[in-house]
């Protein structure tokens, strides 16, 4: 099977919805299974249907601040995934202030007679914590403090692999081989997700995505408008491009569009961008990116 990491960029609106653009909602699927909601914005799961993924299937969700455009959704996604009769645990993660109120949205609906749910503070500047391990490999959760106007954070997923078995040997080599070590394997490089949430262009931000093979950076407005993106803690394009470039990632997406970029208008973004990291990409809603492991 293909070593694969798809994103679908289900919400990638700003503060306020569209038709064009539903507010801040991200899943992430991998080989191995794994489904990770980055940001339940209103309309996430509404989104998740469309993409064509139960909300029942989704393993994890990681939210990056407390304002609405990202948050909002939560509610109504754990009260379908209640009335869909889920069963598999559910392991929410957030920043400690938005933690303790929804353990209490938790006990107040009583989800947790349905299905278990783990809630997992997140404090300081930089942690992590790895959320799935199959076979010699692990998937690990790391975040980074943002730039915004609130306390806020960014995330990354990096898949580490383990060695492989670089050429085809016996079944009892090949224990042996893993076992001990040697010439017979091989190392894969590890592979980074990494997504910024809210935040202006800072230097814990290039920190937390350095050497990223994607970066889902916010880009509310044009470069005309840097001022009010800095005064409310928000990124240009130009400005998602430069911490691309300090970054030293692969691929940048740029997401959390403001709805003053209708259709095409939004394009500049795109362009302004380029012009500084050439291999950026404006998403839209439903859009789907996939790259090989």
């Amino acid at each position: 099977m293909a070593r694969q990491v798809e994103v679908i960029t289900l919400g990638t609106g700003a503060a306020l919805p569209s038709l064009e653009r539903f507010t801040a909602a991200y899943v992430v699927r991998d080989w191995a299974g794994n489904v990770i909601l980055m940001d339940s914005g209103e309309g996430a799961q509404q989104r998740l249907r469309q993409a064509g993924i139960s909300p029942t299937k989704v393993d994890f969700i990681v939210l990056t601040h407390g304002h609405g455009d990202h948050i909002n959704g939560l509610p109504g996604l754990l009260g379908t995934m209640q009335l869909s009769g889920r069963k598999s645990r559910l392991t929410i993660i957030a920043p400690k202030y938005l933690a303790e109120p929804i353990r209490e949205l938790i006990n107040a609906n009583k989800f947790e007679d349905q299905f278990p749910v783990n809630v997992i503070d997140v404090t300081g500047d930089e942690g992590s914590l790895t959320l799935s391990s199959w076979g010699r490999d692990r998937l690990v959760l790391s975040w980074f403090r943002a730039c915004h106007s609130i306390e806020a954070y960014g995330y990354s997923l990096t898949w580490e692999l383990g060695p492989r078995i670089a050429e085809p040997v016996e079944p009892s080599q090949a224990r042996k081989l893993l076992e001990e070590g040697g010439s017979g394997l091989t190392s894969p490089r590890s592979f980074k997700l990494s997504y910024t949430g809210d935040t202006s262009p800072c230097d814990s931000v290039v920190k937390g995505a350095s050497g990223a093979n994607v970066l889902i950076h916010e880009s509310t407005f044009d470069s005309s408008m840097k001022d009010e993106a800095s005064k409310y803690g928000h990124s240009t394009s130009v400005g998602a491009a430069e911490d691309a470039v300090k970054a030293n990632v692969g691929k940048l997406i740029l997401s959390h569009i403001s709805t003053r970029y209708e259709g095409y208008e939004a394009l500049q973004l795109e362009q302004e961008a380029r012009s500084v990291f050439p291999n950026s990409v404006l998403s839209w809603d439903l859009a789907r990116f996939v790259a090989n492991v």
